[in-house]
Order: C-alpha cells, then sequence, then structure tokens
C-alpha cells in the first residue's frame, strides 16, 4: 500500500473534555511519541506513554491507532513492534488491552511460517470478544490481519467468512447503528461502527456476492451524520483502503440495482450518494438519471423536495439583526444558510473571508433564493472585529440554548433550512460552497 500522509488532527470533539482540563503534560508527551517511535527510543517512549495514559487516555489511545498504525504500516521492520511488546511488558491491563489488536498485527505483518501464521488466526480468533471495543478498535485490525493473512495465503474461505461473521455481530451490537444521538462521542462511535460494518459487509460480498451483503455495505456506508464525524473513520478508511476520498459503497450497488433495471432503487439511492456528498458529479449523475426515466415532476423540485425530506424541523425561533430579524416561526420559501462561529475560534475566522465573498455575490444576485445569516458565539468586542475586518454579513450573538436548538456541537456549524422549514448541517472539513451550491441548485 502507499504510504499515505495523514494530517487529520486529533479534534477536540474526540477528547472527552476542553482544553483546559487536559493537563499541559499529556500534551508534550503526545507529541513526542511519533520521533520517539520512528528513531528507535523505545525505552523512552514506553515510559512516555505509561505517563500519558495514566495523564489522560483519550490522546494515548488516539496516538496509538491513528500515528502508530500508520507507522506500522508504512516502515513495519523499524521499532514499532518491538515498542508493543515492551510496552505488554509493563503489565497494565488497561494498556494491554487496548495495544493488543495492534501488536497481534504488528506480528502478523512480520509472519512468514505457516506455524506462526495460524498462531496469528488462533490469536486473532480469541481477542474478538462478545461486542466491539472502540478504544482497542478490534475490528479494525482483525480486518487488517486478514487482509495479511490473505496474501500470505494463510487462511481459508471458511475461517475468513468466519472472522468477518464475527465482526459483524460485534459492530452490529452497539446499540445507535441506526438511531441517532446528538451526543459528539456518540456520533463518533456510531460512526466507526457504521463504516468498519460496511467494509466488512463488502468483504464479505467479495468472498460471497450475494445481494444482501452488498446491500448492508451500502446501508452502512457513511450518511451525513457519520460525515459530520469524519475523523471517526478516516483512519479506517487510509489503513484499510488507502482511498481517504472515498469512504463507502453505495456507488458499487447503486450500479448493480441499475444493471438489473431496477430504477426506481438505483434512483433513491442515487438521492442518498448525492445528498451525503453533493459534487457536481454526483449531482450531474442523478440528475441525468432522473431525466433519462422521464418524470413529469423538473428535476429542481424534485431535489428540493428530497433535500427537505432528509432535513429535521427548523426550531421557531426568531432571531434579531441590526436592520431585520430572522423569523423561522414561519415557512422561509428561500433557502437559508446559518453559519455558526465566534472570534475565538481560528477555523472560524479563517473561513469569514470566504463567507463575506459569498455574501457579497449572493447580495447582488437578484434572482438569489438564497439568504444568508450568521450566528456569533461567545465572541468578544464583536462589533469592532466586524468592523476592523470590513465584513457586513448579518450577525446576532446567540446564547447556548439557541446553539443547542440547531444541534450546534463544534466550531464552525454550517445550517442549511429548506424553503419548507427543514435544516440540515453540512459536515465539516468539505468544500461548503459546493454543498450550498449543489443543496440549492444555484
Amino acid at each position: 500500500m502507499n504510504k499515505i500522509m495523514m494530517t487529520l488532527a486529533i479534534g477536540l470533539s474526540s477528547l472527552s473534555l476542553c482544553m483546559g482540563q487536559i493537563p499541559k503534560e499529556a500534551f508534550a508527551l503526545t507529541n513526542s511519541l511519533s520521533d520517539l517511535w520512528r528513531n528507535g527510543e523505545t525505552e523512552t517512549a514506553v515510559e512516555s506513554s505509561v505517563k500519558l495514559y495514566l495523564l489522560y487516555p483519550p490522546m494515548f489511545i488516539n496516538r496509538i491507532h491513528n500515528t502508530l498504525a500508520q507507522q506500522l504500516q508504512n516502515a513495519p521492520r523499524l521499532y514499532g513492534q518491538q515498542y508493543l511488546e515492551q510496552l505488554l511488558l509493563k503489565e497494565n491491563n488497561k494498556i494491554n488491552t487496548i495495544i493488543t489488536p495492534i501488536h497481534l498485527w504488528s506480528k502478523s505483518m512480520e509472519a512468514t511460517n505457516e506455524k506462526d501464521l495460524k498462531g496469528i488466526l488462533e490469536d486473532l480468533n480469541s481477542i474478538l470478544k462478545d461486542s466491539s471495543n472502540y478504544d482497542s478498535k478490534t475490528e479494525r485490525y482483525s480486518l487488517l490481519i486478514l487482509q495479511e493473512l490473505e496474501r500470505k495465503n494463510a487462511i481459508d474461505i471458511k475461517s475468513k467468512e468466519k472472522i468477518l461473521n464475527k465482526n459483524i455481530t460485534n459492530l452490529e451490537s452497539y446499540p445507535y447503528i441506526l438511531k441517532i444521538k446528538t451526543d459528539r462521542l456518540d456520533g463518533e462511535k456510531r460512526a466507526w461502527h457504521r463504516y468498519l460494518l460496511a467494509y466488512t459487509y463488502n468483504y464479505l460480498y467479495s468472498i460471497n456476492p450475494k445481494e444482501e451483503y452488498l446491500k448492508k455495505a451500502s446501508d452502512y456506508s457513511p450518511d451525513l451524520n457519520d460525515w459530520l464525524n469524519k475523523q471517526a473513520f478516516f483512519y479506517e478508511a487510509a489503513l484499510l483502503t488507502g482511498n481517504t476520498k472515498e469512504f463507502g459503497f453505495q456507488t458499487k450497488y447503486q450500479k448493480y440495482l441499475a444493471e438489473n433495471n431496477r430504477n426506481t432503487e438505483a434512483l433513491n439511492l442515487l438521492c442518498n450518494i448525492a445528498f451525503t456528498n453533493p459534487s457536481d458529479s454526483n449531482i450531474k449523475s442523478l440528475r441525468e438519471y432522473y431525466e433519462k426515466l422521464k418524470y413529469e415532476l423538473p428535476f429542481s423540485d424534485y431535489w428540493t423536495t428530497y433535500i427537505h425530506k432528509m432535513g429535521k424541523p427548523v426550531p421557531k425561533v426568531k432571531i434579531k439583526y441590526e436592520n431585520e430579524e430572522l423569523n423561522l416561526t414561519e415557512k422561509p420559501k428561500n433557502w437559508i444558510y446559518i453559519d455558526v462561529w465566534g472570534t475565538w475560534c481560528s477555523p472560524c475566522r479563517e473561513e469569514l473571508p470566504e463567507l463575506q465573498s459569498l455574501f457579497t455575490a449572493n447580495s447582488s444576485n437578484k434572482n438569489s433564493k438564497l439568504k444568508i445569516y450568521t450566528f456569533s458565539f461567545g465572541s468578544q468586542n464583536l462589533l469592532a472585529f466586524m468592523n476592523d475586518n470590513k465584513y457586513t454579513f448579518p450577525v446576532s450573538e446567540v446564547n447556548k440554548q439557541t446553539n443547542d436548538l440547531f444541534e450546534v456541537s463544534g466550531y464552525p456549524t454550517k445550517i442549511l433550512i429548506s424553503p419548507e422549514g427543514n435544516f440540515i448541517q453540512i459536515p465539516f472539513a468539505v468544500d461548503w460552497k459546493t454543498y450550498i451550491k449543489n443543496y440549492t441548485l444555484m
């Protein structure tokens, strides 16, 4: 697999406490580990890891499963396996539970003889417990180990199916696979479980091409709620597939449906694909397929209805601005875009010039069906900030209660409201202007 440079930062959403509650030493220890592993300073890396785990376990877990896993895959013969073996000797039961699966994966990459490979398969069966383990990422490493065993012709189809079905049983036991909770940590866990389920079902389909497996791979592929928590499955996709641009299997199933003349199902799935990722090419494919089926309703009306259906009822609130009022107690009749930001938020500040450009261009377009507003939360010297930067888009300082009504859990949050009055959130770290353009067909 080609080396992939993964720069996805540790999001605060992944850490259950705010920055001020994380011990400062934890940051220094976290930042030091990568170089210690790379340089073979194993003893120091082990001591630093134990300290980091005692100070703040989430940082240790994140660094092991993201940075170390990447280093192991790119250079398995360096010092990662040696580090893991020495860390296991510390006999910290909680740490050992976290690192046992990644250690077994590292052994599978090095194993060459039949006896060792057979032992790894036996160990893999033993660590797959009766429920998934988010902290140890056992199901991720079981898939990576299967890849290694398959490459080395060290596993038969029946054994592969056994592991894959166990993975599925464990992952599907997570209670929020289908339900959606607004809590960020639950959202991350849901996204992680669903992506691995999608991958596992697709793996099973490659062995036994039953439609039900391909459909499940499609069904569990990241939806818009999962995309809000992309960091939860980014490394899974990178390590398992080497592809950090495509994260699911919906297109594969859609082609299967189209080839079998199941046009209504194929159209519905194309809508879902375009909704989750409204790229120009996805919207074009959807439009062409829709028009090929010769429905009477214009595509723009059909798409607007679909977007509305996928949203949630907008909170019935009135937000006052300097020269107007945003009244959401009535149907908007236009598309409404709301950007939620704060002067304290550096990613927000970086995007504001683009927001100003969008607002200026939209205001000069007399035929625009989009209205743009912003919410500020926790800002200081807001008026001076707006004046100093010559920002003219509407801004209103809102409280936590308003943010909660719109399910704001991170910043910046981008909200789009349909003309009929349902709202959706645009995921983080995407080309949000393309989302707006293609959701609204502007």
